[in-house]
């Protein structure tokens, strides 16, 4: 009777590390994910800088003044990558649940700014309409 109490009490831990493991895991590759949109559209905003100064020099036009708004929204992503970068570290760091979700929580006030931030920029940005669209450089 004794023995089949220490396996039970042996898998019932294992079962809550486990358990743990995997939504530590989760919790990781979800941020991960959300770190490769963001670079993703960062680098869509790198060709479109260099698209709209093209566009600007053949027109004559203050290069700066342009891709000023194009810069912003890029520092408004790399705000919201470092954010979820410490997320991933605090995450990979806790030992139990109780503090991932703390985590999870704590940053959730500086991820929904950044967010709105990014939201304000892309509504101005829809109101201006480009001349054509950018053209994906030949690799």
């Amino acid at each position: 009777m004794e023995f089949l109490d220490k396996v039970k009490k042996t898998v019932s831990s294992v079962a809550k590390v486990s358990s743990r493991e995997s939504k530590k895991l989760y919790s990781i590759t979800r941020l991960k994910l959300e770190i490769t949109d963001k670079k993703n559209k960062e680098k869509n905003l790198f060709k479109e800088i260099g698209f709209t100064a093209y566009k600007a020099h053949i027109k004559g036009q203050n290069i700066t003044k342009r891709i000023k708004p194009i810069l912003e929204e890029i520092d408004a992503i790399e705000d919201s990558i470092a954010i979820l970068r410490n997320r991933v570290d605090l995450i990979k760091d806790s030992d139990d649940l109780e503090y991932e979700d703390f985590v999870e929580e704590a940053f959730d006030a500086d991820f929904e700014e950044v967010e709105e931030s990014e939201e304000e920029e892309t509504s101005e940005d829809e109101q201006e309409e480009p001349e054509t669209e950018p053209i994906d450089p030949i690799e």
